[in-house]
């Protein structure tokens, strides 16, 4: 396990080393990778309800902290440093992808459950969440980083549900495939922690 984690390390380290050098090169050359978050993993399927009515879930725009507003992956060199990388992005700008990928996460887990997104303008009719991310980046000792805050407001704007979270995943092997894979991990962990406490209908 300790060779594991060394492993790890030394693998972002001399990802996050070579992302660095190149950016200090006058023209290097361009061989920029684009990630997305993986694909939704296959849930039990939950019985049927008889009634055709459902309930709704409206899902807000993610609020993300000013750092992960960007299409650069990001990875946390050291207790101080934050690196955006150069050629290394995501397929869509990070608020989009988490968009996209907690919907359909929260949608597989609660399937008597309509995701949607807000109609601008329009007067709030279900219960709606906000969520909040301060981190969603790798760490340079092999670990993939999710943290934040999500609520649960009713069609009134009344909270429901609160609460803060963090999970941490370790990266399978070095590398930015593996990291985006332990960030889509810690994604599955958030959706399913919404979904435990999501007031459901009968």
């Amino acid at each position: 396990m300790i060779a594991t984690r060394k492993h790890l390390h030394t693998g972002l380290l001399l990802i996050a080393a070579c992302s660095l050098s190149a950016c200090l090169k006058s023209n290097p050359p361009v061989t920029s990778q684009r990630f997305s978050l993986p694909e939704v993993s296959a849930q039990p399927a939950a019985p049927q309800s008889t009634s055709a009515a459902k309930q709704t879930l409206v899902l807000n725009r993610i609020q993300l902290a000013d750092y992960l507003d960007t299409d650069r992956i990001v990875v946390q060199l050291d207790d101080v440093t934050l690196h955006p990388a150069r050629d290394h992005l995501w397929v869509d700008n990070l608020s989009q992808e988490l968009h996209r990928g907690l919907r359909a996460r929260l949608a597989s887990r609660l399937p008597d459950t309509v995701i949607t997104d807000p109609l601008p303008g329009a007067a709030p009719s279900a219960t709606s969440l906000q969520l909040t991310i301060d981190q969603f980046h790798g760490q340079i000792n092999g670990y993939a980083i999710l943290s934040g805050q999500w609520q649960l407001l009713s069609a009134e704007r009344k909270p429901l549900q609160s609460q803060s979270f963090k999970f941490s995943t370790p990266l399978a092997e070095s590398g930015y495939p593996a990291l985006v894979r332990a960030l889509g991990s810690n994604l599955d962990l958030l959706s399913a922690q919404i979904a435990g406490q999501l007031p459901h209908t009968h």
